[in-house]
C-alpha cells in the first residue's frame, strides 16, 4: 500500500511541477506580450479580465500542490532536507 501511495504521490508532484512551469512560461513569454499588444489596440479588457485571473489562480495553486506533495514525499526527512542540504542515504 505504501509503495501505491508513494506513486501517486509523486506522481502528483511530477504533473503539479509541470502545470506550474508551463503557467510560468505561459505568464512570462506569451501573456506578457499579449497584453502589451493587446492594450496597444484598446482590446486588454477580455484577456485581463477573464484570462489572467484564471491562470494565476491555476499558477498559484499548482505552485502549492507541487511544494506539499514534495514534503509529503521527503517525509520524516523534510527537516533535513532544508537543515543541511541533504537527504537520506546520500548524506554522509
Amino acid at each position: 500500500m505504501d509503495f501505491v501511495l508513494y506513486g501517486l504521490g509523486r506522481w502528483l508532484h511530477i504533473m503539479a511541477g509541470v502545470m506550474w512551469l508551463g503557467l510560468l512560461y505561459y505568464l512570462n513569454f506569451v501573456q506578457v506580450a499579449a497584453l502589451k499588444n493587446a492594450t496597444a489596440d484598446g482590446t486588454a479588457a477580455g484577456i485581463a479580465k477573464h484570462v489572467v485571473p484564471r491562470a494565476l489562480l491555476f499558477f498559484r495553486w499548482s505552485a502549492v500542490v507541487t511544494w506539499l506533495a514534495g514534503a509529503a514525499l521527503l517525509g520524516p526527512l523534510f527537516v533535513d532536507a532544508f537543515r543541511e542540504g541533504r537527504v537520506g542515504i546520500a548524506a554522509t
